[in-house]
């Protein structure tokens, strides 16, 4: 009986050692309590995001919404980043604008290089900034910066890399080298197509036909066009859509044109003015319905 007792008292040992093991075990696996609760900055930085895709299909009024919404939450929790992303892309919703509210982008852009200094990153951030100023500096119809810096401090950065490729289409423009522009646009389409920013890509196609028109590239510019009603197909803008097609008309009758060049002038002017009447946009679609008419 005795020898049957240690028995019994060794198999309890081991299997006390056994649960504390598992005990053990089982604390050392659990997850750690998270020490940054991110919840706002989420919903602040998805309001961004949305806002700057508002912007991209002319829906301005929406995008100012988000934004308000973006930078309270941003300002609530004292985050830099969103509250220079918000300003920037104030920048952008003004600069849409038509005309463009070249002074209140401006001021946006002093907001945002305020707030860059206390950013993540805060270096890659002032050449963000930076390239928002070439943007404001252009519009203004004079820009006397240095997109190489800036081209080099965001190397790496897949959308920001094609951003400046943009920019510097509009500088070449400004310059009247519509050569230039006409490659840095591309350039940039293709960027934006490689690394699937599908909002951006009919944008640059259409700065493409512009500068190809310029440089009297009828067909060239009309090809382009055919990139730019593409994609925005693709990205459901219907307003970047009505304008293609008024681009398109625009385009046919640059120079002498022809009866048949006229007439599918007429069919895009029209067609113009059905999209925009579709989604409410009557001043434009006004527009698009009395150039087709200029030409009857």
């Amino acid at each position: 009986m005795k020898k049957m007792t240690v028995s019994l008292s060794g198999l309890t040992r081991q299997s006390i050692l056994i649960v504390a093991l598992a005990l053990l075990t089982a604390c050392s696996s659990a997850p750690k309590r998270s020490m940054q609760v991110s919840t706002v900055y989420s919903s602040a930085a998805e309001m961004i995001e949305s806002a700057n895709s508002c912007i991209l299909t002319g829906d301005y009024d929406k995008a100012g919404f988000f934004l308000s919404a973006a930078e309270n939450q941003a300002m609530s929790i004292d985050n830099y980043d969103l509250l220079c992303a918000a300003a920037l892309a104030r920048c952008s919703l003004n600069l849409s604008l038509n005309p463009p509210e070249i002074e209140t982008a401006q001021n946006y852009v002093n907001y945002a290089r305020n707030f860059a200094k206390n950013c993540v990153d805060p270096k890659k951030q002032q050449a963000i900034v930076d390239l928002s100023q070439a943007r404001v500096s252009i519009a203004q119809g004079s820009y006397n910066g240095n997109l190489e810096n800036i081209k080099k401090e965001l190397k790496g950065d897949d959308y920001y890399s094609a951003q400046v490729l943009q920019v510097e289409g509009d500088f070449y423009k400004l310059k009247n080298d519509f050569t230039g522009a006409d490659k840095a646009y591309t350039a940039a389409a293709k960027s934006f197509t490689d690394n699937r920013y599908l909002s951006e890509i009919g944008i640059c196609w259409y700065k493409a036909a512009q500068a190809r028109s310029l440089a009297g590239n009828k067909d060239g510019a009309l090809q382009a066009m055919e990139q730019a009603i593409f994609y925005d197909r693709a990205a459901e803008n219907s307003l970047a859509l009505g304008s293609d097609y008024y681009a398109v008309g625009l385009i046919l009758l640059k120079g002498n044109p022809s009866s048949n060049e006229k007439t599918r002038a007429a069919e895009a002017f029209t067609h113009s003015a059905e999209i925009y009447t579709a989604v409410n946009a009557e001043e434009l679609a006004k527009r698009s319905s009395l150039a087709a008419e200029e030409i009857q």
